[in-house]
């Protein structure tokens, strides 16, 4: 019984394959031509992507720095906050 299903299937598949065929595009050279799914999308996923790493190797290197931060904070120490030396403009000079 299973066998008389499979053959219908396949005489079905064949007719409907014979009403309406799958063409191959072609060039005029008679060369098949790659299908462009994506179009230009494809470099404005290129794009996103590059984006998302770049962005998140900036946040890796501050959550590093806070992670540092924390760590000498955490360890008792009161200097870890990196201190400005340079006088700034328009501060008065102390003498």
């Amino acid at each position: 019984m299973g066998s008389r299903i499979t053959d219908q299937l396949r005489n079905l598949t064949r007719e409907q394959s014979r009403l309406r065929p799958v063409e191959a595009r072609e060039d005029p050279d008679g060369v098949a031509t790659r299908s462009r799914a994506f179009g230009p999308f494809g470099w404005v996923g290129l794009l996103v992507g590059l984006a998302l790493i770049v962005g998140g190797w900036f946040v890796l290197r501050q959550l590093q720095a806070d992670a540092k931060l924390q760590d000498c904070v955490m360890s008792g120490r009161k200097n870890c906050a990196p201190v400005n030396t340079e006088p700034t403009r328009g501060a008065p000079d102390p003498q």
